[in-house]
């Protein structure tokens, strides 16, 4: 039977939250700005375009001829076809110059660059067509990267028609011959799906979402959790609460009250996801193709591990804030489980790019990496069933015995005023017995 005492304490952390306007304005606030940031990148990233005069000096005297009429053939299939995002608008301009008055020349361009007449200019090496040499200039070197990779491609592209132009074979035949292949990704199974590799970039990209959200959830409800240990202390409160309850049930409330306020977040972003989805409301938005849909697994063990990771942390974050009075001295203990977030939260892409390497399924079987690391596995490739059972039943054992520590380390240092306690009195009071 559940202690009632418990339950009321859990209540409490349930509802001093949620009853609040800034949940409710962050639980609406995040997915808004979420769409909004994803539809200002589509909006700004079909502005993001190469323009600005650039001056090429071409020491090889063959290149500039091919390098202009290869900008004139794409400019002119970009503005008959409608996937590019817009046309670009270069000025290029053919400054005639040799090896020995290059130094005056170069000069002269640095000075235009530098006035603001001129975005950069470009130096074609004698010997291009063998060593691939070539030099951009710039105001600097880390602005225009658009232009300069746009330069580069279509800049290849002609020395690549001169070479073979030498092999003797016309650029003509290399355009009719050049084709692009698009490796079309499929899982290998016995029954071939009708859906392919079509939503695999959207799978993809749920499933770092995702990822990214158990790691600041576990982040910032860890923090609520030290942050309401030290009010409570420090307004003496927790005196009058545990006059009444163990301190191991009022951490565990707190922990179980805080996380169903995480809960209570995902299932309105989860509502608001599939209302989004509706047929009718897809229609509304001009959509003729299916939403794609984020598949069942992934959905299950988000939830899953998100409530593993948040039970194991939050226990660290409780026992650590537990034995200070301030934030401040808290800090230096609360640290370590941060930095294990932080490490898990950069090695994402370990499971994203090999999730069955021999890394990737050591970090997702340690348990306070795998929250994170073997849930990015499952999203991208399941593991076996037993890698999966290993690593929950792990976690489980891992979150007692963290839960056993944190609540003796709890009930001294809820109590424990003035001197700030050191590491070596911290395991004293875990070790202690009741």
């Amino acid at each position: 039977m559940i202690n009632p005492k418990l339950v009321a304490v859990i209540k409490r952390e349930y509802l001093q939250q949620v009853r609040t306007k800034a949940f409710w304005i962050a639980t609406f606030l995040i997915p808004t700005m979420g769409l909004g940031f994803v539809f200002l990148q589509v909006l700004l990233s079909k502005q993001i375009v190469a323009e600005g005069k650039v001056k090429v000096v071409d020491l090889s005297g063959r290149m500039y001829e091919r390098l202009q009429s290869e900008y004139d053939k794409a400019k002119g299939k970009d503005s008959q076809t409608s996937s590019r995002r817009r046309t670009d608008k270069l000025t290029l301009t053919q400054v005639p110059a040799t090896a020995e008055a290059l130094p005056g020349v170069r000069t002269e361009l640095n000075k235009e660059v530098r006035q603001g007449k001129l975005k950069a200019y470009i130096v074609l090496d004698r010997d291009i067509l063998t060593n691939g040499k070539a030099e951009w200039r710039a105001e600097s070197v880390r602005a225009d990267l658009v232009t300069r990779e746009r330069l580069e491609e279509l800049l290849s592209r002609a020395v690549m028609k001169e070479r073979l132009k030498d092999l003797g074979v016309e650029p003509e035949i290399y355009e009719k011959a050049r084709l692009n292949v698009t490796l079309d990704p499929h899982q290998a199974q016995e029954v071939e799906t009708e859906e392919g590799g079509k939503n695999v970039g959207f799978n993809l990209a749920v499933s770092g979402i995702f990822f990214f959200l158990i790691y600041l959830s576990i982040f910032i409800y860890g923090a609520f959790i030290m942050r309401g240990v030290l009010e409570e202390k420090n307004n003496r409160i927790v005196e009058v609460i545990i006059s009444s309850i163990r301190p191991a049930q009022l951490m565990l409330g707190k922990i179980i009250g805080i996380g169903l306020v995480g809960l209570t977040q995902y299932a309105v972003w989860a509502t608001i996801s599939v209302l989004i989805t509706l047929p009718g409301v897809v229609a509304m938005m001009g959509v003729t193709e299916g939403m794609p849909s984020i598949p069942p697994l992934t959905v299950a063990a988000f939830v899953l591990f998100f409530i593993l990771g948040y039970f194991l942390y939050s226990s660290l974050y409780a026992a650590l804030a537990a034995p200070f009075n301030t934030e401040q001295e808290a800090q230096q203990f609360v640290m370590i489980p941060g930095m294990m977030l932080v490490f898990t939260s950069i090695t994402w892409f370990i499971a994203f790019d090999s999730p069955n390497g021999k890394l990737a399924t050591t970090l997702s079987m340690f348990p306070f990496t795998a929250p994170l690391l073997m849930f990015m596995r499952i999203s991208v490739q399941p593991p076996p069933v037993w890698q999966i059972a290993l690593s929950v039943g792990l976690l489980c054992l891992s979150i007692w015995g963290v839960a056993w520590v944190a609540g003796r380390i709890y009930r001294v240092g809820i109590l424990m005023y003035g001197k700030k306690p050191t590491l070596p009195e911290i395991i004293r009071w875990a070790r202690s017995s009741d």
